[in-house]
């Protein structure tokens, strides 16, 4: 077996731990890359901050300096914001999107010069089953899960002419920290309370509830391993058909469907004081 050198952004938890993980009893070279120190059996940590363009640009020198190549790069690492649009502020915004698709970016460029000296060098780039469903008070999460899927989408075609693969993964429900770490408006409007909690509870039950987080480290990880892979891979039968289906509906019943599942727009909106914290 030809030992690969791959690097995986916000690998210390979640999807990307369980990667980094499986590929490293693999017997692969892995480098775990996120702001706090990645530790797990035979995975290399390196500190760097995915916002930080010039962390990760010493970060990949570091890691071809040892290696003298970079085989594969997944871009996992990401975060979520809950509530409504109208009530999240400026900050939050521009944070999510720094991480979830600046992050990416970042990533990409600071890898590239030293993946084009690879043969056959892979990019996978995490997005979600959210990007193609845009959730109802999870608006910038499902936004920049859209825009990462069309930049690796791009990104494929522009570098397809020296070998390279690019595959979006989309993942659907995945039992991981994530739950726990996704960021509330702090100042939530009281038009949106009574729906942003109910909302807030499914999306939770379901994550709590979702695939196995080893399972989706170990899909990854099987990609990165087969000869050619797809474009975009769902992670989960169950989402596979929804994607299936999307398809084919209509789109304004697929809207009537999400609005069910998550909108809750039979609730009328709650008078009174127009804010109030969500429990952090």
């Amino acid at each position: 077996m030809t030992k690969k050198v791959i690097v995986i952004t916000g690998a210390s938890s979640g999807i990307g731990l369980a990667t980094a993980e499986w590929l490293a009893a693999k017997g692969h070279i892995v480098y775990g890359i996120a702001r706090s120190k990645v530790v797990a059996k035979g995975v290399n940590a390196i500190q760097a901050n995915v916002t930080d363009y010039e962390q990760l640009k010493l970060a990949y020198k570091e890691i071809f300096d040892i290696e003298g190549k970079i085989d594969v790069l997944i871009n996992n690492a990401g975060m979520g914001i809950a509530g409504s649009v109208e009530a999240t502020s400026l900050e939050d915004a521009h944070y999510l999107f720094n991480v979830n698709l600046m992050g990416v970016f970042y990533s990409v460029k600071a890898a590239l010069p030293y993946m084009h000296k690879t043969a056959h060098p892979k990019i996978i780039n995490l997005g979600s089953v959210a990007g193609r469903f845009s959730i109802p008070f999870q608006a910038f999460y499902s936004s920049s899960k859209a825009a990462v899927e069309s930049l690796s989408d791009a990104l494929d075609i522009e570098l397809r002419p020296f070998g390279f693969q690019v595959c979006t993964v989309l993942p659907g429900d995945i039992k991981t920290g994530f739950t726990q770490n996704r960021r509330k408006n702090k100042d939530e409007s009281s038009r949106y309370k009574r729906r942003v909690i109910r909302s807030l509870k499914v999306m939770e039950n379901d994550e709590q509830n979702g695939i196995d987080v080893a399972f989706a480290g170990k899909v990854i990880g099987k990609l990165v391993l087969r000869r050619r892979m797809p474009l975009h891979k769902v992670i989960g039968f169950k989402y596979q058909v929804f994607l299936w289906l999307n398809k084919w509906l209509p789109s304004r019943f697929v809207h009537w469907i999400i609005d069910k599942l998550y909108g809750f727009s039979n609730l009328k909106a709650q008078r009174g004081d127009d804010s109030y914290a969500i429990k952090q």
